[in-house]
């Protein structure tokens, strides 16, 4: 490295010493001065077809490995494609860092239509990143940068922007490059707050645990927490696995079915640990779900402790840092495996049969694949895997039917988790509709070498759209597509297809999937499959 590289040079050089390994990216004439330093850095970089599939990717990745990855993103669309993912990411508390450019510094504001401005690119940045830095001097470089890494390793995780004006890349740095102290952790709840919760739990004689995505991180902590107390254990979306398929306090996940909303209510104590008691965890009736007993909410981030459900006690902290310290205090409660039983046998009474109808394919994927990471588009067979998928370990299920909802997302996510996990096999779970969003990402998964598995439920149409617009009475206009040849589309774009017409179908489809060295998919057409 040069004594005074370029900042364009440079900044690989940080990503690496901080921990980064993977670049999703575009190059464009804005951002190709990032690309000097990737040769010779340790980066691997990815090539999307398009900038939203490098922020899916990167969500991918993150959530199917545990670190976040960096995008290298061009000016103005650039920014603007990938600002769903980056919304489905602020959404989900998943992190990435974005690294963006501007127009040169010179011409900001002037509306004189140079390439790629957008008027007022820092506010759209801001409105979808947990933290957005703009860099304007090229001693600034290494102070964002330790504050972008020293955030993503200490607060609620999120997207972190960047942006750096394109003038700047190639500017020296102008002076030493110093290396990044090791950033603190999460923050470490107080022990006053871990004794008070230990004496609510005390007092507690039919207490549940909620355990969201901010436990995923602690998963072993947590598991170890609910195993010493006992307690029937619900799981959101986003915490699948903490407690594996057949565990004696796993009630159930997302709680979706009326019989779970009762639950939540007569408990004499709800735990809610890292999770925002979010709408789409209870079927959009937050507003008619009660919390009768006293409420122990911990989360990392203080302003989210007091939405949606008001705690009797709040605490700031990382939630598995809270159930570590929080175990050796409690006693072992009797009865939460019989009531977890009784939960997961009633968990599906009141539950749509357009959902439960996929139970069977859901389970189906880890007892082929037992290894097997799983990504969920927003179709029916996901929002049934929101609350019946059990997968065996955490971050193996990861759904884009929550938060921010977007579609098209299952398939550059699974790409993302490939490259991160390119050991296990990935699945990806996808409607028909939902494939067509993002369907050039399959030739992203041939280019990276990052063979994964789409299962493809196809209805020729926005089903659910249609099924709640009819339930509305509202006339199905816009939601019936026209048939797609997605076995032309996969051999276009360098993949296999299959067509599955049962269970036993699908099941062999996957074993074989499993070792092929190019993505499969496995249709199945919805007027045919049995």
């Amino acid at each position: 490295m040069a004594e005074h590289p370029h900042l364009g040079t440079l900044i690989p050089q940080l990503l690496v010493e901080r921990g980064i390994d993977t670049v999703f990216g575009i190059p464009g004439v804005h951002t190709v001065e990032l690309y000097r330093g990737i040769p010779g850095s340790g980066l691997t970089h990815i090539t999307p077809r398009h900038e939203q599939g490098a922020g899916f990717m990167a969500d991918g990745y993150a959530r199917a490995t545990g670190k976040p990855a960096a995008c290298f993103i061009v000016t103005g669309p650039g920014l603007l494609n990938i600002a769903t993912a980056m919304g489905q990411a602020l959404a989900d508390s998943i992190p990435m860092l974005v690294i963006t450019t501007l127009n040169p510094r010179q011409t900001l504001g002037r509306g004189e239509g140079h390439l790629h401005e957008l008027r007022g690119q820092s506010v759209v940045g801001r409105e979808v990143s947990a933290l957005a830095l703009t860099i304007w001097t090229a001693d600034q470089l290494i102070p964002a940068f330790d504050e972008a890494f020293a955030f993503m390793a200490s607060a609620r995780p999120g997207p972190v922007l960047i942006e750096i004006p394109i003038d700047l890349l190639s500017e020296p740095f102008p002076g030493p490059v110093t290396s990044m102290r090791k950033p603190a952790g999460p923050p470490v709840p107080r022990t006053d707050d871990v004794e008070a919760a230990a004496a609510l739990i005390a007092k507690a004689k039919k207490p549940l645990v909620i355990a969201g995505g901010g436990a995923v991180a602690g998963a072993d902590a947590v598991r170890g927490l609910v195993e010493k107390l006992g307690a029937a254990t619900l799981l959101t979306a986003n915490a699948k696995g903490i407690l594996p398929s057949g565990h004696p306090l796993l009630a159930g996940g997302c709680m979706l079915t009326p019989s779970l909303h009762r639950a939540i209510g007569e408990a004499d104590l709800v735990l809610a640990l890292g999770t925002e008691l979010g709408e789409t965890e209870f079927w959009y009736e937050l507003d008619g779900l009660k919390l009768n007993g006293a409420v122990i909410r911990v989360d990392i981030d203080p302003r989210q402790l007091h939405r949606n459900a008001r705690p009797s006690l709040p605490v700031v902290g990382d939630a598995g840092r809270f159930a570590a310290a929080l175990a050796p205090l409690v006693k072992t409660i009797e009865g939460g495996a019989a009531y977890a039983r009784q939960l997961q046998a009633a968990r599906l009474d009141g539950a749509d049969p357009r959902y439960v109808r996929h139970r069977p394919l859901l389970d189906a994927i880890w007892q082929v694949l037992p290894e097997a990471v799983v990504a969920a588009d927003s179709t029916a067979a996901s929002y049934g895997g929101n609350f019946m998928a059990e997968p065996p370990a955490a971050r193996r299920w990861m759904s884009a039917a929550t938060g921010f909802g977007t579609l098209g997302y299952a398939l550059p996510a699974a790409i993302g988790a490939k490259v991160g996990r390119p050991k296990v096999p990935v699945v990806c779970i996808i409607g028909d509709g939902g494939l067509q969003f993002t369907l050039p990402e399959l030739a992203s998964a041939a280019d990276a070498g990052a063979p994964i598995i789409v299962l493809l439920w196809n209805d020729q149409r926005y089903g659910e759209i249609e099924e709640y617009m009819v339930r509305n009475q509202i006339a199905p206009l816009g939601v019936c597509l026209q048939a797609t040849d997605f076995s032309a589309a996969a051999k276009a774009f360098g993949a296999s297809h299959v067509a599955a017409r049962s269970l036993g179908e699908v099941k062999e489809a996957l074993l074989a999937a499993a070792g092929a060295p190019v993505t499969t998919i496995i249709e199945m057409d919805a007027s045919q499959y049995a």
